[in-house]
């Protein structure tokens, strides 16, 4: 599937938080070369693939209609709606299609900087990690994630 990059604003905000993530995760955000991009994208795909999704087709369509109900809606460069319903599988296969996004849509964050193009698909394939991570915990019911998630989309 082809989408447009979506708006991540508040771009700096976005940016933050995926910092802060791959801070803690020990992950140096700072893209050198072609090589290490590479390296940092294949251990990320790493990851995915070691990541556990027992969920029936069901029980993913009940909680993205759900999450759909709180108008759930983490700053991703796919239409949620469709994030809701990836499989790790999938997953990879958005990897891969950021990767090979062409630069005018990768940069359109940071237009006169060409060179961040690299980061910035870093940060976006970043972010969907996590979110995804967090997909997965409400998949199966994790009471402390669906409090997060209330928390933000229900209490404010």
């Amino acid at each position: 599937m082809e989408y447009p990059l979506r708006s991540l604003l508040p771009a700096s905000g976005v940016l933050a938080i995926v910092v802060s993530q791959n801070e803690y995760r020990g992950i140096n955000t700072t893209m050198t070369t072609d090589h290490s991009f590479s390296e940092k994208i294949a251990g990320m795909k790493d990851e995915v693939r070691g990541l556990q999704d027992s969920s029936e087709r069901e029980n993913i369509e009940q909680t993205a209609v759900r999450l759909e109900g709180l108008n759930y809606a983490p700053p991703l460069v796919i239409p949620v709606s469709d994030f809701l319903r990836l499989t790790s599988g999938e997953l990879l296969a958005e990897i891969d299609r950021i990767v090979a996004m062409p630069d005018q849509e990768a940069c359109a964050l940071a237009p006169d900087e060409p060179e961040k193009c690299q980061d910035l698909r870093f940060q976006f394939i970043s972010v969907l990690i996590y979110y995804y991570k967090q997909l997965l915990l409400l998949r199966q019911g994790d009471p402390d994630t669906w409090d997060e998630v209330d928390e933000i989309y229900v209490h404010d």
